[in-house]
């Protein structure tokens, strides 16, 4: 048995509302207690940032970390809120816990370095899929459990501090919970729009740091004010007062952990299925991720404050919490409407409104959505603790214990939700199956039988069957489709625990794959297109035996170098970070096109994060070839970051290529200067290269090697096929895409060097995982420009500017990597320049300028053909 302390006589305090000399010291537990959740939740997203860089960016991975964190929550609840009850300074003890959140948040970064030099021991050592996620955990709770243990005993420990009588727990500790809350929403909108982007992520985690520590002195400051209390006086209730007539027994430990489990469970659930279908309608930019988010936490913060303001004025906490629980099972049941509401039936976002626009209508689409039910959702487990008021001998120990149940529910609602419940239901059926257990446990409830009880159960009784049956969900679209195209075919959809993915034919026939509806991946409309990321760097570089894959997309360019055209390759492995993107690749492109990919001996298709594997892995390819990645997509900015490409040379042979596809219709000016700044500071030679010549829809590739070596002399052609290929031909009669790529015409492709004009990306920051310029300035950038500019993105005109600027700084023929080929190569490198422009001023309806790039490029086409 516990051994409970005396209590002091030094000063004697009350909670909110009490006396006028104790404002000051509530006032000062209120800020603490908010900059404790602000600080938790930046904690939170830096830990999981950098852990996805090291265990890899899967859905799986993700869950592990946060696994971890969540344990480590659970369980510093639990002991703590034991300590904290025992404590005869409790307000030390809170001093105490925030100080070794910093020194374990502090000790962090030493020992996530010394993992990441022995991670890849274990990741080549582990292959059972299962036995690695064992070792991922283990190193997940070593980094993040012992910070996240103190966080969890932060709230229990004030509790410990705040709590005079039995009567006051439920308020105040419903309040304090509130004000946590708060700070952790506001902590997210901190980091994800002013610290990170301004800071860096190692800066914003040092004033996290800062915070932690001075909260810690704060408190210890302060803790002579303060004391512990004994097992607190019977409820000073007045005589004759009307509450609860059932005894304590009637609802014990079992009934209030149940339904303190499952308030957690289907809360989190529910923000993974929430999450699920905005990221069907928004951009899935790290600002779009945060602000719902943060609406998420700003609900659940506004529902326990209203329970604190319920527990000051309730006399029948048990009925009033059977009420709160029906009414949010009751509600539920109208959130699909909600959110189809909201969300304007799934309709993407497609308007590039100003940036102050877009995030205003975000918030006001996520308040809409879910904002109603998540605030009386909010309210139940915070006024359990009013309810517990009845069993509570010491408040530390009692907050600990539910907090700590409620916790070990969230994260099993989480996990349950993400790797079953979604797969298998969908995200309909999912919100569908959890309304259900929420229905159901508030049924159970022991309100007792008298009218209010039975009344309450038979709402929740009614509420069930016209979820299954008036208000069924399960026929609502999953997907979302543009209003710009016609509606596409279907084909397939897989719902999994990180996206939804799905396969549709459009209209002309051809097919494509999608993530989250609004990311394609490619379609077979791109055939040439996509086969060409794999040719044009093949073609150029012919012996290459092995080719490392980052993206899998459609399969078709990596396919493409399985073609017998390339009879060195001897290993093509390609990384996939999603498992339905690769189901979907085989069951829904045709063989056809995507060559032996899924056949072929020498093709292997892993279901893992590209960028891991390269850290991870010890083995060296010839080619590395970066598909194409959205900027602004949260996670995808890390694959153009510089550490990224140390880890990719690594990986390379000692006369390794990496390509890096850029979809320049997808990229400003700034992004394209950022990511070549980036790629120069790494590589010792960079080169650009067009994939198509169609204005407003070029890719280009970043070609890199470790030092400047004259690329290998093409092929001859057959110089009468050129020469007949133009003879004649009028521009008015030609298509972007007329000259296919081929061992001969490779040169036409040629953009300019990069390493040699690199003087012009001076002035241009440095994409890094500590400073992500990528991820974090492209949302806002391109909306910025789309204010200023009819052109958005680096195509056409300013694609071609920046062309010729390159060329101008390193004239052709001073080019290193065109050292000892023919004049001919030079004259096709000339005759794509004139082309593209050509197909730029057809475009812009520009006939003079058209007739003299026309003229130019059929000039050196001719004097190229050999």
């Amino acid at each position: 048995m516990t051994q409970q302390p005396k209590r002091s006589t030094k000063e004697k305090r009350s909670e909110p509302g009490g006396q006028q000399s104790d404002t000051s010291m509530t006032l000062a537990v209120m800020c603490m207690v908010f900059l404790s959740g602000f600080a938790s939740l930046v904690y939170q997203l830096l830990w999981m940032r950098q852990l996805g860089f090291l265990f890899g960016n899967t859905a799986q991975a993700a869950s592990i970390t946060l696994a971890a964190f969540f344990a480590g929550l659970g369980a510093g609840s639990w002991w703590w809120g034991r300590r904290a009850g025992a404590s005869a300074k409790p307000m030390q003890l809170y001093a105490r816990l925030e100080f070794g959140i910093a020194l374990a948040a502090l000790a962090y970064f030493g020992i996530l370095y010394a993992f990441r030099a022995i991670y890849p021991f274990f990741y080549e050592s582990v292959s059972a899929e299962f036995w690695l996620m064992c070792v991922k955990f283990g190193l997940a709770a070593v980094l993040v459990f012992p910070a996240s243990f103190c966080m969890g005993g932060t709230i229990p420990a004030i509790g410990q501090v705040m709590i005079r009588e039995r009567s006051r727990f439920g308020r105040t500790a419903s309040f304090f919970y509130g004000i946590n809350t708060f700070g952790a929403a506001l902590g997210v909108l901190f980091a994800a729009f002013i610290w990170v982007p301004s800071f860096g992520f190692g800066i914003s985690y040092t004033l996290a740091l800062s915070i932690s520590i001075g909260v810690g002195i704060w408190a210890w400051k302060i803790s002579g004010k303060s004391a512990s209390v004994t097992n607190p006086p019977p409820d000073q209730s007045k005589t004759g007062e009307k509450t609860d007539a059932a005894p304590t027994s009637r609802f014990g430990t079992l009934p209030l952990s149940l339904l303190c489990f499952f308030s957690g469970f289907v809360v989190l659930a529910l923000e993974v299925v929430w999450m699920r279908i905005f990221a069907q309608v928004h951009e899935n930019s790290v600002y779009s991720y945060a602000i719902i988010l943060a609406v998420v936490l700003v609900c659940l913060a506004i529902g326990a404050c209203i329970s604190s303001y319920l527990s000051r004025t309730v006399r029948r906490p048990l009925l009033i919490l059977g009420i709160l629980a029906t009414s949010g099972g009751v509600l539920l049941i109208f959130g699909p409407g909600m959110l189809m509401h909201a969300t304007d039936g799934l309709k993407p976002v497609e308007d590039i409104d100003a940036w102050g626009d877009y995030i205003r209508d975000l918030v006001k689409m996520g308040f809409g959505g879910i904002g109603a039910v998540c605030i009386l959702l909010g309210t139940v487990f915070p006024f359990l603790m009013k309810v517990a008021e009845r069993n509570m001998r010491v408040p530390g120990e009692m907050l600990g214990k539910l907090l700590a149940i409620n916790v070990v529910g969230a994260i099993t609602g989480s996990v349950v939700c993400g790797f079953i419940l979604l797969p298998n239901w969908g995200m309909w059926g999912t919100q569908q199956m959890l309304t259900a257990v929420y229905l159901i446990v508030a049924i159970l409830l022991p309100v007792g039988w008298k009218i209010s009880g039975v009344a309450l159960r038979l709402i929740g009784f009614a509420a069930l069957v016209m979820l299954f049956t008036v208000f069924d969900s399960s026929d609502l679209p999953v997907i979302a489709q543009t209003s710009r195209e016609k509606p596409a075919k279907i084909l397939e959809v897989w719902e999994e625990s990180g996206c939804t993915v799905s396969a549709i034919e459009k209209a002309n026939g051809h097919r494509a794959v999608l993530v989250n509806s609004s990311y394609a991946l490619g379609s077979t409309a791109a055939f040439e297109e996509q086969a060409n990321q794999s040719r044009i760097p093949l073609y150029l570089f012919p012996d290459t035996k092995s080719v490392f894959f980052i993206g899998l997309g459609t399969g078709i360019s990596a396919g493409a170098a399985l073609d017998e055209r390339f009879p060195s390759i001897e290993r093509v492995v390609t990384c996939e970070l999603t498992p339905a993107v690769v189901e979907a690749s085989k069951k829904w492109i045709p063989p056809t096109m995507t060559g032996g990919l899924f056949t072929d001996p020498r093709s292997e298709v892993r279901i893992e994060d590209g960028r891991h594997y390269l850290m991870a892995s010890n083995e060296r390819f010839d080619m590395i070839n970066a598909d194409l990645f959205l900027p602004y997509r949260r996670g995808a900015g890390s694959l153009y970051s510089k550490d990224h490409y140390k880890s990719v040379l690594e990986s390379l042979n000692p006369d390794g290529v990496f390509v890096q596809w850029l979809p320049m219709y997808q990229l400003t000016e700034y992004e394209f200067g950022v990511i070549a700044k980036t790629m120069l500071e790494v590589f010792g030679d960079v080169t650009m290269w067009r994939n198509n010549f169609v204005p407003g829809e070029e890719k280009v590739a970043l070609i890199a090697r470790r030092e400047a070596v004259p690329f290998p002399v093409p092929a001859d052609g057959n110089r009468n096929v050129m020469l007949n290929a133009v003879r004649g031909l009028h521009w008015s009669m030609t298509v972007p895409d007329m000259v296919r790529a081929e061992p001969e015409s490779i040169p036409f492709f040629y953009a300019g060097n990069l390493s040699e004009a690199g003087t012009l990306f001076d002035l241009y920051p440095v994409n890094t995982d500590n400073h992500p310029v990528i991820e974090y300035q492209t949302p806002k950038l391109f909306r910025e420009v789309a204010a200023n500019d009819s052109v958005i993105w680096c195509v056409g005109p300013k694609l071609s500017a920046w062309i010729e600027r390159i060329i101008k700084k390193c004239p052709l023929d001073e080019d290193p990597s065109w050292s000892g080929h023919p004049e001919s190569s030079l004259h096709l490198v000339r005759s794509g320049i004139a082309f593209h422009r050509s197909m730029i001023f057809k475009a812009l309806g520009e006939s003079s300028s058209l007739e003299t790039a026309w003229a130019n490029f059929i000039r050196e086409w001719k004097l190229g053909a050999r």
